[in-house]
């Protein structure tokens, strides 16, 4: 029988976000919202690179990928990532799920920060890759044989 990738995302509890990083794509994106990505890595070795995510602390959205270089009428434009890496890089997971409709990710903190990472499309929109080689890409984890 295969693994489960719930069960795996769960084990994330205890680890500490090591890294996280914008990754720049090389062909250039008739929308800006789809010029980068996200790669958010564990100390375990697990990677998730995402497309679309929010930052949610105290109970209410900070910033999301969306605010990423928007000026909103500010002196300079947000930098989200910052902002992701500042409250993120160091803390330990308290846990990590997915809903199983819409595979939408979800990384609690402690300290009160949650990371959601969002599933929009039936296309690949975010991948989880453990250090043992297993993962999943998000367009194909509610295939009932992953869960």
């Amino acid at each position: 029988m295969g693994y489960s990738f719930i069960a795996k995302l769960a084990q994330l509890a205890g680890t500490v976000c090591s890294a996280i990083d914008s990754v720049e794509f090389e062909t250039p994106a008739l929308e800006s919202i789809y010029a980068f990505g996200t790669r958010i890595q564990f100390a375990d070795g697990t990677v998730v690179s995402c497309q679309f995510w929010r930052l949610v602390q105290s109970g209410r959205p900070i910033v999301s990928v969306f605010d990423h270089r928007q000026r909103y009428g500010l002196p300079v434009p947000v930098d989200a990532i910052r902002v992701l890496r500042e409250a993120l890089l160091g803390e330990r997971v308290l846990g990590a799920s997915m809903n199983g409709v819409t595979a939408d990710l979800r990384f609690e903190f402690v300290g009160g920060a949650v990371l959601e990472v969002f599933n929009f499309t039936a296309f690949e929109i975010w991948q989880v890759a453990f250090a043992d080689g297993t993962g999943e890409l998000s367009n194909y984890v509610l295939d009932h044989r992953h869960s």
